[in-house]
């Protein structure tokens, strides 16, 4: 099923939450992801506008994660004793942009836990297991 671009979503929506969530890209993730934005557009419009809303912040914080990695500020070995050589590395750790990619990446996960076809896709979040469902 492909997206429904007549409400919130546009062109690539998807796309964007599967990358976003580090899912492996192919025919049955992208129609799982796409039908699940649908039922989550008609369950609740404001959610799914906060879905499109996240998409727009993680795409902000790419950005500024890809600026600052290019800066090459982060991590940088500063000489503070010149008798003895004692290096302290500074800026390590995570940074703010990574901080909020991360954020981002467990809302989403939060709010596209319902879908049970991201169930084995999703295992690194508390939603992870999926139960088999009889019919």
């Amino acid at each position: 099923m492909a997206l429904d671009t007549s409400g919130v979503y546009t062109a690539g929506d998807d796309y964007k939450v599967i990358k976003i969530l580090s899912v492996p890209f192919g025919d049955y993730t992208l129609d799982c992801v796409s039908n699940c934005m649908n039922q989550l557009e008609d369950m609740s419009v404001p959610a799914a506008q906060d879905l499109v809303d996240m998409i727009a912040e993680w795409e902000v914080a790419d950005s500024a994660e890809t600026v600052q990695d290019l800066e090459q500020t982060d991590g940088k070995k500063v000489l503070t004793k010149a008798d003895v050589l004692e290096w302290e590395v500074t800026g390590n750790g995570i940074t703010g942009p990574q901080k909020q990619k991360a954020k981002i990446e467990q809302d989403i996960t939060d709010l596209m836990a319902f879908c049970s076809c991201l169930g084995g896709f999703l295992s690194n979040s508390t939603y992870g297991i999926t139960n088999l469902i009889r019919s």
